[in-house]
């Protein structure tokens, strides 16, 4: 067996070492849409949201209504949710809603083993007096998900929108 010079011995463990260390960082990292202005959080916006769709729900049974929210209502609503689960894959949301579009990032935690920024690009369409939303895209840092995950991913997060609907009919967004 042919010994290796003393140089190759110590540059390649460390070319590998600092790969291991950046790459999957790099990976992860990626660019991340970002809101058009920042997006404050306060449980003051989540709970305006909040008390408008309660007093909107409360009304009148066939009762038409507009409900009009914010990007930083519905980022500090989403927020609070979060939080109130204590354990939730999600951190620092940040919501908003561009040319017919919903966009959003955070932080994905305690699913990957590091915390890592994710987005993700959707459009809300009115199907059968239900919103039905279609993800576009979504990634995990650099990585997009694959089209076939967008669409189980899509399918989950319409059942839970439709179990939030309860009984109300929407028209158009």
């Amino acid at each position: 067996m042919q010994k290796q010079p003393v140089w190759v011995r110590l540059v390649l463990p460390l070319l590998l070492l600092l790969g291991l260390a950046c790459g999957p960082c790099n990976l992860l990292a990626g660019d991340r849409p970002t809101p058009p202005r920042p997006i404050a959080v306060s449980t003051e916006s989540a709970g305006q949201l909040e008390s408008r769709i309660q007093q909107n729900l409360t009304g009148e049974p066939g009762q038409q209504f507009i409900l009009q929210m914010s990007d930083a209502e519905v980022t500090s609503l989403v927020a609070a949710k979060l939080a109130e689960s204590g354990d939730a894959p999600v951190t620092e949301p940040q919501i908003w809603f561009t040319k017919g579009k919903i966009y959003g990032t955070g932080k994905l935690v305690n699913v990957l083993p590091v915390a890592t920024d994710f987005t993700l690009v959707a459009t809300p369409r009115v199907e059968d007096g239900k919103v039905v939303i279609e993800m576009e895209e979504t990634s995990a840092g650099a990585v997009p998900i694959p089209d076939s995950l967008l669409s189980t991913v899509s399918q989950s997060i319409n059942e839970t929108v439709e179990e939030l609907q309860l009984d109300v009919e929407i028209t158009a967004l």
